[in-house]
């Protein structure tokens, strides 16, 4: 009767373990088709994401010197040529932000994998 009883509990803890590897791999496989996925559309936008770099740099730069000869030559008001160079600030700061957040998100992912592997 013991012998029976230990077999029972014995078969129902590696069930209960088979269940915990199942939902790992399941887990795991979902992981990696995000990971897949995110590098594929990381590799499709390289290029756009370039070309925009180039436009948000080139208008940058136009902003900052149209503020800085508006102001130098006297046509516009100083508070309108500071206008003009933050905003050519900032589309400046776009290029350098954006792949911050890409690459945030591709450590978060590759931790979420770290945290299945343990």
């Amino acid at each position: 009767m013991e012998v029976r009883m230990a077999r029972f509990l014995l078969s129902g803890k590696t069930k209960s373990e088979g269940l915990k590897m199942l939902v790992k791999y399941i887990i795991k496989v979902f992981l990696y088709l995000i990971l897949a996925v995110m590098t594929l559309i990381r590799w499709l936008l390289k290029i756009p994401m370039m070309l925009g770099n180039i436009l948000l740099y080139f208008l940058s730069i136009i902003f900052i010197l149209t503020g800085v000869l508006s102001y130098g030559f006297a046509l516009e008001s100083a508070r309108e040529c500071g206008r003009m160079i933050i905003i050519g600030m900032a589309f400046g700061a776009i290029p350098d932000f954006v792949p911050f957040l890409g690459k945030s998100l591709e450590t978060l992912v590759a931790k979420l994998l770290s945290m299945t592997n343990e």
